[in-house]
């Protein structure tokens, strides 16, 4: 009788007295064994995608699997996330989440998919700085602008989000309420037809995230008027923050996260958290990330934190989206 080399590796180990017990499944030893699907909810050439593309090849080198990114917009990147819900739980399918996927239960209630049941987090990817940002041809050129001229104009100054119930519009609106305006919400499907209305003149300003932005700002085409956030950004020091330009309660960073389809096994949640922190240490990936706008999330960066995120930003902007009556068009 002839033996295979996996059965002959049994028979000894039974020989042994090494407990089978030990032995991992042919799935979990193997994992990766094919390319994996990376979805993201925004259109190509914005800081979701751009962040993406950057991780996958490295996650690639580091899984020994390719990683493809594929991009599907719509509804603040729920539609994605609805898709990735869908697949199979196997490992494969994944999804970069973002602050709106948290209140899709309340801004989209015909998607069908509940992010605290259907989907499961690996790992923060990256926090991200979000910035004003006008066409340099344009009159905007600091806050005070901006709120001179909306409460002047009511309704006729107008702000570009990447989609209802994005970031970018949660912005907008906290900055109605803080300043106490009234301005005009233009809703894209992504954040380069977003800044291609802005750069024209055809929208007044934009709240978006940093990496997006960097690219426009450095060729001249848009113009920094400040940074949503703490402390002002290495890559534009000086820009000043928004608290700097006289406002406060609205500094608050972007930040991306890997989540799987739920019933996704632990050892391929495992194996790729920890193909997140590889890839994130690397001192070529932490460089791009300084030259890109990027933070790295702090450590213990488990899947643990992230759904602590997800339920505490889920709570903070039900509560403003209801006060604010926020509702999708």
């Amino acid at each position: 009788m002839k033996f295979c080399k996996r059965e002959l590796a049994i028979i000894t180990l039974i020989g042994t007295g090494f407990p089978m017990g030990a032995l991992a499944s042919d799935t979990e030893v193997a994992y990766p064994e094919r390319a994996i699907n990376l979805i993201v909810g925004a259109a190509p050439g914005g800081g979701a995608d751009g962040l993406a593309r950057l991780l996958a090849k490295h996650m690639a080198d580091d899984l020994g699997q390719k990683v493809l990114v594929s991009n599907r917009p719509g509804a603040a990147g729920n539609v994605a996330a609805e898709f990735v819900a869908r697949a199979a739980p196997d490992g494969y399918t994944l999804f970069i989440s973002v602050r709106p996927n948290t209140i899709h239960k309340i801004m989209y209630e015909h998607l069908k998919f509940d992010i605290h049941s259907d989907l499961v987090p690996v790992g923060l990817l990256a926090r991200v700085p979000t910035v004003f940002v006008a066409g340099s041809s344009g009159p905007v050129e600091d806050i005070e602008d901006v709120v001179g001229l909306a409460q002047a104009y009511p309704g006729a100054v107008s702000c570009a989000s990447t989609g209802v119930g994005s970031t970018a519009h949660l912005m907008c609106e906290l900055f109605q309420q803080e300043t106490h305006t009234s301005i005009l919400h233009v809703a894209y499907r992504g954040s380069a037809p977003a800044f291609t209305d802005v750069i024209g003149g055809r929208v007044d300003f934009l709240i978006a995230a940093l990496p997006a932005a960097i690219p426009h700002i450095q060729a001249g085409s848009a113009r920094p008027i400040a940074v949503l956030s703490t402390q002002r950004a290495a890559i534009l020091p000086d820009v000043p923050t928004v608290e700097e330009a006289g406002l406060s309660g609205i500094d608050l960073d972007a930040w991306f996260g890997l989540m799987a389809p739920a019933g996704t096994p632990v050892t391929a949640i495992k194996r790729l958290n920890d193909s997140i922190n590889s890839v994130l240490s690397k001192p070529e990936v932490q460089e791009a990330f300084t030259s890109q706008g990027y933070i790295a999330p702090l450590r213990p960066n488990t899947p643990e934190a992230l759904g602590q995120l997800i339920a505490e930003e889920t709570e903070r902007w039900t509560t403003i989206i209801r006060e604010r009556n926020i509702k999708p068009r």
